[in-house]
């Protein structure tokens, strides 16, 4: 039977990595080791291979996630997509990344809110749009649209003034059009980005005009 003949910290994953007759088996997070009751000279089983192995599978989707989360943040489904992408396992995948949002260290709600303000900023996008690319990444839509609503009250910008912001923008790119073909480039560009029909309308008149 497989023995357990080391347990060394590894300091780049803050993990434990759990040698098996003098070859590293698996890396693991602390709390496994105890809930495994893992101990150098213990005899490994078949449940308790099993076992550890699994939790080294998540643990190892769960390093992979904070690299990632430590480079921009990702909603939940998003995450475990890309964890998949990159090999693990769907169910170590899940795990991972449930056991983050337990932490609070993932969150759609959080995520949808920054996500919103930061587009509604620098982008000078419909509130239509940030819904529409917000489900989907995953957000649930009542989590969508209310993140939508706090990052234009937060920011104190109604969509009128978004859509007037976002075609000043636009007009400078279409000056050598007819002023038809313009307003039609306009408008179909503004709806694109998610403003309501009516609003866009308005603000093409008003543009146009000018």
């Amino acid at each position: 039977m497989a023995t357990i003949t080391a347990l060394e910290p590894e300091p780049r994953s803050g993990g434990v990595r759990v040698r098996v007759d003098g070859t590293p088996f698996a890396t693991v997070g602390v709390q496994d080791i105890a809930a495994l009751g893992l101990a150098e000279g213990r005899e490994l089983d078949e449940a308790t291979t099993a076992g550890l192995s699994a939790r080294a599978e998540v643990f190892g989707a769960r390093t992979v996630a904070l690299r990632m989360l430590a480079a921009r943040a990702f909603p939940t489904r998003e995450l475990k997509f890309r964890l998949q992408r990159k090999g693990h396992a769907k169910e170590a995948a899940e795990a991972a990344v449930a056991a983050l949002a337990d932490t609070g260290l993932l969150d759609d709600a959080e995520f949808a809110r920054h996500y919103a303000r930061t587009r509604v900023r620098q982008k000078r996008v419909g509130p239509a749009r940030l819904v529409a690319d917000l489900r989907r990444m995953g957000v649930e839509e009542r989590e969508a649209r209310r993140a939508v609503d706090d990052a234009l009250a937060a920011d104190g910008v109604d969509t009128v003034t978004l859509v007037r912001e976002a075609a000043a923008r636009k007009l400078r790119s279409l000056e050598s059009f007819a002023p038809a073909e313009r307003g039609r480039r306009l408008r179909a560009w503004l709806l694109r980005r998610g403003f309501a029909a009516a609003d866009v309308i308005a603000v093409v008149k008003e543009a146009l005009k000018r």
